[in-house]
């Protein structure tokens, strides 16, 4: 059987995927490796949902296709459905296939005329998906059907989908039994979840508290009108579900939200996110926010950074307007690169601030982190906090016990310090 490598972009919902894939072709005796350059067939499960995002696709795939050794290279993903026929232009050895279940055939018969391969126990690698891994993704939703003006992904992944809450039990079940501590439920658009018996997302976190034993939940993003009173209320029990939510605002212009199709005023965007502070004081709120989009004059930008500054975010993700074909925005005329730089540094800006002064805010308090990563030769460990902060502390930071018994899984409760090492994520 063919020796894969499976390379993914994109968002967490593209992990479980690849996730996903990797088990079935472990199931079939498919070996992974570690690298591309130990590979005879690359899959590839790419996004598309900025133009940056396919340029980076076509670069690794001209890239990958360059390999000796490279039999074949398989694409995948929302790419493969909107740019089959371009992608496979780039090299022969491309094949683009956009569903994912037919991959493990088409290996399956692209092994029968690889030469024999003998395999040496030091290059193998157990698949990534069967490794022991503290905190896991769960794709529990797919599709999406806002059809925002700037956003190409319902025309890659169709009308919404939601797993049965059943499948979800069992599978965050397995989970608990290799040893995950924590569970991020994650979908195209999460808050459209919505099982067969009619329970909503808040329903789904119920059974899970009730019917497994992980020990907590995170929620990967959240659209504002999903965030029910239900919602706020579990977040605030403090139990299950971590004080972290990320909710997308893209702009705070009325007049800018309205030409993205976006469904909400600034104005309700701010008492959502008043209302979920007075629920739980404690949760970290991360944002998305899109700078230059065609329509947003001085003005609107001018708004964008007032709301900024009044919400003070845990994070912001800061992105460039990006045109996709085929969606509405793109027929409108692009603003001066210039100033979309300039916004965006502008934006950047406050943004770092803000997360410091969350950060400091926090500093002092006692946090409850999952280890997920022991240096010793550094003497660090690597955890995430409830509040999604991802650090790297010296294990000088513990006492004597706990840091001579100290194992990825375990659940350390420490005074966070006024300085520390963000390890990113």
């Amino acid at each position: 059987m063919a020796r894969y490598f499976i390379k993914t972009f994109g968002c967490k919902v593209n992990q479980v995927e690849s996730d996903e894939l990797a088990e079935k072709l472990a199931a079939m005796g498919a070996q992974s490796v570690d690298s591309a350059l130990d590979a005879d067939i690359v899959i590839v499960n790419t996004c598309t949902v900025t133009g940056e995002a396919d340029r980076k696709v076509r670069k690794e795939l001209r890239k990958l296709a360059r390999f000796p050794q490279v039999a074949a290279v398989i694409v995948t993903g929302c790419s493969a459905v909107l740019l089959k026929d371009e992608l496979e232009a780039l090299d022969e050895k491309i094949t683009a296939l956009p569903t994912r279940d037919v991959i493990p055939a088409f290996m399956a018969e692209f092994s029968q005329v690889l030469p024999l391969v003998t395999f040496d126990d030091e290059n193998i690698s157990s698949s990534s998906s069967l490794r022991k891994r503290i905190r896991v993704p769960v794709k529990v939703q797919d599709g999406c059907e806002d059809f925002c003006s700037y956003c190409i992904v319902p025309f890659a992944r169709g009308g919404c989908t939601s797993v049965p809450a059943d499948q979800v039990i069992e599978r965050i079940e397995m989970l608990v039994v290799t040893g995950t501590k924590e569970v991020i439920l994650t979908g195209i658009n999460l808050g459209n979840y919505q099982d067969q018996s009619g329970g909503d997302l808040a329903a789904l976190l119920r059974r899970i508290q009730s019917e497994t034993d992980i020990y907590r939940v995170r929620l990967s993003s959240i659209e504002p009108r999903h965030v029910s009173d239900e919602l706020i209320q579990i977040l605030a029990e403090g139990s299950l579900l971590c004080e972290h939510l990320h909710i997308p605002m893209q702009s705070g212009s009325d007049y800018v939200l309205g030409d993205m199709n976006r469904q909400y005023s600034a104005a309700e965007f701010k008492q959502l996110i008043e209302r979920i502070r007075d629920a739980a004081p404690q949760t970290a709120i991360s944002t998305d926010i899109i700078v230059g989009y065609p329509s947003e004059g001085d003005d609107d930008f001018e708004q964008t950074l007032e709301l900024v500054r009044e919400l003070n975010f845990a994070k912001i993700h800061v992105f460039r307007f990006s045109p996709r074909e085929g969606t509405a925005a793109a027929r409108l005329k692009p603003l001066n690169p210039r100033v979309v730089r300039q916004r965006a540094q502008a934006l950047q800006e406050l943004a770092d601030l803000d997360a410091l002064r969350h950060y400091d805010n926090l500093a002092g308090a006692m946090v409850e982190i999952i280890v997920e990563d022991i240096d010793l030769t550094a003497e660090t460990f690597v955890g995430t906090t409830r509040q999604y902060l991802h650090l790297k502390l010296p294990l000088s930071m513990l006492d004597t016990c706990t840091r001579e018994e100290l194992q990825a899984g375990d659940i350390v409760k420490i005074s966070l310090p006024a300085r520390f090492v963000d390890a990113g994520e």
